[in-house]
């Protein structure tokens, strides 16, 4: 039987955190939220690729140790190639535009499969693959 009250977590995208590694504009937000913080291995690789400096690096391996790490599973990457197939055709997005969706897909659906939200600034994106596949979306300014 379900408790009475549900624990409620959240997946930040790639841009929040470097919105708030660079400026600290959600950090309030953040330590205010009612969510548990659970990390995408694909954030962490996004982060880690954009990483310039030996402080961001440490930023990332901090981060991959500290937080639960979700890693997108070998269905949700099939699922991931259908929701961008249907998104090309209804969109008409070039192979560009699909590669640079790619990785919000899998965030999207390692989100989805444990009921987290998934909170970004890249509402655009995000909105669209919702059309795709039903998955709570918090979009922050």
């Amino acid at each position: 039987m379900p408790s009475a009250t549900t624990t409620k977590f959240a997946l930040l995208d790639t841009a929040v955190y470097i919105e708030n590694f660079r400026s600290g504009r959600f950090t309030f937000r953040l330590l205010q939220s009612p969510y548990i913080i659970r990390c995408s291995s694909v954030v962490l690789h996004e982060l880690l690729r954009g990483a310039r400096t030996a402080t961001e690096r440490k930023f990332v391996f901090e981060l991959s140790q500290r937080c639960q790490v979700l890693t997108p599973t070998e269905q949700q990457w099939l699922k991931a190639a259908e929701i961008l197939h249907r998104l090309r055709r209804r969109e008409h997005y070039e192979a560009a535009k699909l590669r640079e969706l790619a990785f919000d897909v899998l965030i999207a659906l390692s989100a989805r499969s444990i009921g987290a939200s998934v909170i970004t600034t890249n509402h655009a994106d995000f909105r669209a693959i919702q059309r795709e596949l039903p998955f709570h979306l918090l979009c922050w300014e």
